[in-house]
């Protein structure tokens, strides 16, 4: 099998989660070696919940934490959870996962962040089948709009992500419903309320257009790596496991 890194995208409700534990599954009952790492596992590059990128150059000052996650050339990250309580809240002008922060900009974010990807992109020795669930577009994409972040910007560093990732041979599986309301309408049902209510704070966060902003966004990044677009319609996901299928049968 060529693909050695299968991204699973889409707005919510498009049943990413759902398909990608299906594709394990089936890489499994074909014999492939494959690690499925849903949206929010620490494993994921993209997943930056209670983690400091400290400069290097800064990092002296904070050597007494012992929970480095890994090192860049210009970064070291450290799990702020596992410092001792003034430690972690030092730490948290370099919290990489805060959107609030005033010192993590758009800018800061995308070198903080690509140098992790390199850094996990080198380190990947694994043979399995890597199976990443939002983490090339929804999560990135997300942070660097809540950061204030133009489409270009945007555009530039979900590209770049694309280089960084390329010898790993990516394809992404995208799930697209015919427009960003009916996708966060159909989301509002199957999530519950409680998930609709937490959209109100979008408004707040200066981001009301989120989704139709990412709509646009992402179908125009799909050209960074190879992709399969599956159209989704209500409860019909017949178009994407037809697609699905067509891509086993290719790689039996």
């Amino acid at each position: 099998m060529d693909y050695r890194l299968i991204l699973v995208e889409g707005l919510p409700g498009t049943g990413k989660t759902t398909l990608s534990g299906q594709i394990f599954k089936r890489l499994i009952g074909q014999g492939i070696q494959a690690e499925l790492l849903l949206e929010g596992n620490e494993k994921i590059p993209s997943n930056f919940f209670d983690i400091a990128g400290i400069p290097k150059n800064d990092f002296m000052g904070y050597s007494n934490c012992i929970s480095i996650v890994t090192k860049t050339e210009n970064y070291v990250f450290v799990k702020m959870g596992d410092c001792d309580e003034e430690t972690a809240s030092q730490l948290r002008r370099y919290d990489v996962g805060d959107e609030f922060n005033p010192f993590m900009s758009a800018q800061e974010y995308a070198r903080c962040t690509l140098e992790w990807w390199q850094n996990w992109v080198g380190n990947s020795e694994t043979e399995s089948v890597l199976i990443l669930d939002s983490a090339f577009m929804q999560c990135p994409i997300n942070e660097m709009i809540f950061r204030k972040a133009t489409d270009s910007q945007v555009k530039t560093y979900i590209r770049t992500i694309a280089e960084i990732i390329k010898p790993l041979y990516p394809l992404c599986i995208y799930l697209r419903r015919e427009n960003a309301i009916k996708a966060i309408d159909f989301a509002k049902k199957v999530k519950g309320e409680r998930w609709a209510k937490g959209l109100e704070g979008l408004a707040d966060m200066g981001c009301s257009g989120l989704f139709e902003r990412r709509f646009d966004l992402e179908y125009m990044l799909l050209s960074s790596v190879a992709s399969i677009i599956c159209a989704i319609n209500g409860y019909d996901w017949s178009d994407a496991e037809t697609k699905i299928q067509n891509l086993f049968n290719c790689l039996c």
